[in-house]
């Protein structure tokens, strides 16, 4: 991505923005030696495995493979391109960028601020109308929901009028383009040509980045049509399962949790009684970015669901999905009917904090949840309840955990202590039959594989990438070892044009560094170098290493050569006796070479 910014830049913002502090915002990671490590923050793990080596301004997991320079970091992390994570480090570092960008960017860029702005007039449109007379309706639905003015402004809460093309015909005397207009998601163009308003008569939630844009919105009919509920479609400023509703002012509160609800009236009200850690998913199932979010906004996300069936089975599949990220999950249980807007209107703060309080662990509401579906009244039902709490407590690592939580079923349930252990026990001896039967399976299909391939130019591939990685940790051989370093020794295509930039830099007597060779290797093969720069970053002896890398890529031609040779000659399809004694020669040659570099 050096075309879209200029060098200079890249490598002002690498600076400027050192991977140990930044990491060190997303993840706890302690200095051993020289080197700092920590649990990873792309895959869940109990012992690190994920490092970060200043001295070369690199990290890398050697559980999940993920690697790369400072820029790679904020891409995995915040679930960015390389273009926004430059923008985000660049704006981490004050640093002002100038893009050399394409048309077709600066088309796009364009669309994007204009589609902020024609949601910001949107917003104000809104608003405005809900203090109108037309929005008297959603303003008495506020007033039951106890609403109170000062959250109506915070939130920017207002009402989309039933004109058909009100806010269409505002937003094209603002001088805003028909076509940004529709793109924009808040008008539809019909089959005769025509333009109509997406939200009618509903009341209206804009939905802000963390920044504050308003990038969507969301609205609510006031009476008992359907949908009860309407979105935004997702626009070039707006995808809905990489963002929050109300994350912009919960990541401010002082609390190291974050409770997430179903709605945007569970949030507001929950933000009006000064639980402002509170954000709502946006009318969709849980992703893995949302979780992502919340893991690196929160110690601990606690999920307050609705207590109907559909809000636990929400509940159920959000636990799956934050626990495999590793998120610390905690469940807010309601009672029977309500939902969380309903519960602290008729209790209160106090009570709902309460509730905070005792918020069940994910062993402890599985098996709550486990409970309600038997009937441990009964021996059917209590052995059935038995074999589903084993599977759950089979799943614990931490052997104290695992015993706290037998005891307590043991007593609660009236089942002996040995009959539980001895079920979960037999639940882990499957799992692992299981695991190993898939990794026997996988072997054997990996041995079918790795015969079909040619193992010389796989190795011949990595040697060429650690070549690579050892003359950018030490510039200087490349001046030394001038006469032995040819671009015809690369057989990889995408090698060899990693390997013209890096030689077009040191002929020009421009230093370059590992990180940098990250950046020009790209997105796609960022985290194979940096592997290597991490086996690397403490080779005590760069020119011996260098040398056998030489060595072994000029060997790799001159058998394939060889080969060549030899299956020629066993053909002779159209040779002449010349053709076929000067390929004997070389032969001989090559036999010789090989022979005597073996010597050495």
């Amino acid at each position: 991505m050096y075309g879209y910014f200029s060098e200079e830049v890249i490598e002002e913002i690498k600076l400027r923005n050192d991977i140990v502090d930044v990491v060190s915002e997303y993840v706890k990671i302690e200095k051993k030696g020289k080197d700092f490590f920590g649990l990873c923050p792309f895959h869940k793990e109990k012992t690190p495995s994920f490092s970060v080596v200043p001295s070369k301004q690199i990290f890398y997991c050697f559980g999940c493979g993920k690697g790369g320079n400072v820029i790679h970091f904020i891409m995995n992390a915040e679930n960015l391109d390389y273009v926004e994570a430059v923008r985000l480090l660049a704006e981490r570092a004050n640093i002002q960028i100038a893009e050399v960008e394409s048309r077709e960017e600066k088309l796009k860029a364009k669309l994007r601020q204009e589609i902020l702005n024609i949601n910001v007039e949107a917003a104000r449109f809104f608003f405005e109308n809900l203090n109108s007379a037309q929005g008297e309706k959603a303003k008495k639905y506020l007033e039951k929901r106890n609403i109170q003015e000062h959250i109506v402004r915070r939130f920017g809460l207002g009402y989309s009028p039933e004109e058909w093309d009100k806010l269409f015909l505002f937003l094209e005397n603002k001088k805003f383009s028909k076509e940004s207009i529709v793109k924009s998601g808040l008008v539809l163009k019909n089959r005769k040509g025509g333009y109509y308003d997406r939200f009618r008569g509903r009341l209206m939630f804009p939905i802000f980045d963390l920044r504050g844009n308003v990038i969507g919105f969301g609205g609510r009919v006031l009476d008992s049509s359907m949908p009860k509920y309407m979105n935004s479609p997702e626009t070039i400023v707006y995808n809905k399962g990489r963002n929050l509703y109300a994350l912009n002012f919960a990541r401010k509160s002082n609390e190291k949790s974050i409770i997430m609800v179903e709605g945007y009236m569970d949030a507001i009200s929950l933000h009006q009684h000064g639980i402002t850690n509170t954000v709502a998913s946006l009318g969709t199932a849980l992703t893995e970015t949302q979780g992502r979010l919340l893991k690196k906004y929160a110690d601990e996300v606690i999920v307050a669901f609705d207590s109907d069936t559909a809000g636990q089975a929400a509940t159920l599949r959000s636990l799956e999905l934050l626990d495999s990220i590793g998120c610390n999950v905690k469940i807010l249980t309601l009672p029977q009917g309500k939902d969380p807007d309903e519960y602290i209107r008729s209790n209160g703060a106090e009570e709902f904090r309460k509730l905070v309080k005792n918020s069940l662990s994910v062993v402890e509401f599985r098996i709550k949840t486990i409970k309600k579906e038997t009937d441990t009244e009964t021996t059917e039902g209590k052995i059935k309840f038995l074999d589903m709490a084993a599977e759950v407590l089979s799943k614990i690592d931490n052997n104290i955990e695992k015993e706290m939580y037998v005891k307590k079923i043991a007593s609660e349930y009236g089942i002996s202590e040995e009959s539980i252990l001895l079920e979960i026990d037999k639940k882990i001896r499957a799992k692992n039959y299981r695991k190993l039967a898939v990794r026997t399976n996988n072997n054997v299909r990996n041995i079918i594989q790795k015969k079909s391939l040619d193992k010389m130019a796989e190795k011949q591939i990595q040697d060429e990438r650690i070549f690579l990685v050892l003359l950018c940790i030490d510039n200087g051989l490349f001046r030394n070892l001038r006469d032995r370093i040819n671009i015809n020794l690369f057989t990889d295509e995408q090698n060899k044009r990693i390997a013209e930039i890096v030689f077009s830099r040191l002929e020009n007597e421009r230093e370059i560094t590992p990180d940098e060779l990250l950046d020009i290797a790209g997105v796609d093969l960022a985290h194979i170098f940096a592997e290597i720069i991490s086996e690397l970053s403490h080779c005590d002896d760069i020119y011996k290493a260098i040398m056998g890398k030489i060595t072994s890529m000029e060997m790799y031609h001159i058998k394939n050569r060889q080969k060549q040779i030899v299956s020629v000659l066993e053909n002779q399809t159209g040779l002449t006796e010349g053709d076929v004694e000067k390929l004997k020669q070389e032969l001989l040659q090559l036999t010789l070479l090989i022979k005597n570099r073996k010597n050495k």
